[in-house]
């Protein structure tokens, strides 16, 4: 018995020390600093002087996160004017400055990508995969951590998870949803 008990907390300690808990909505997030490969820094508490910021830890290849390319820009744009600032992060050390670059380049976001070596960020989100949302106030609290949809493929969502908490937060609502599952690649740390 006391083995097990012992393999209990040793598995739990386990699992909060590596991230397997991500942060949840009412947590509050450090502010971070990032220079990214275009020259700028991203301050977090900068960006949240303008309203919120909705981070999402991304892919350059990730199959989960590649169905979303073709309709992202159309997704952002829809808020973009409305007091929303979109950050997508890439915390992979499997993908290179480089290749994030080009990615960011070829697929023509409108928002950047920020290269996140050694998941520096990932961990203060405790983030796990690639796409994973979180949407942050002023405060730098988590209002909303999950997915973007139900699905990564347009033709099979049914439920529009973060389109459905911005809307919300637009209209001065409490979010319904304020945690989804997020399915998708882990995010490859050191």
């Amino acid at each position: 018995m006391k083995s097990i008990k012992l393999f209990l907390a040793v598995l739990l300690v386990t699992m909060i020390s590596t991230g397997a808990f991500a942060k949840d909505p009412g947590d509050t997030v450090n502010d971070f600093t990032i220079k990214n490969f275009d020259g700028k820094e991203y301050k977090l508490s900068s960006a949240l002087e303008n309203g919120y910021v909705v981070v999402m830890f991304w892919s350059a290849e990730c199959p989960y996160v590649q169905p979303f390319n073709d309709r992202i820009n159309d997704y952002v744009n829809a808020y973009i004017g409305k007091g929303f600032t979109f950050w997508a992060i890439n915390s992979n050390v499997t993908e290179s400055t480089e290749k994030v670059k080009e990615h960011y380049l070829e697929q023509k976001y409108v928002f950047p990508v920020l290269k996140d070596d050694k998941s520096v960020v990932a961990d203060l989100f405790e983030a796990k995969r690639t796409p994973e949302v979180f949407v942050l106030n002023k405060d730098r609290k988590i209002m909303y951590h999950g997915r973007i949809d139900d699905n990564s493929y347009s033709e099979k969502v049914t439920t529009h998870d973060l389109k459905n908490a911005l809307d919300e937060i637009l209209a001065g609502k409490e979010i319904t949803n304020k945690t989804t599952k997020s399915f998708g690649c882990t995010i490859k740390r050191d």
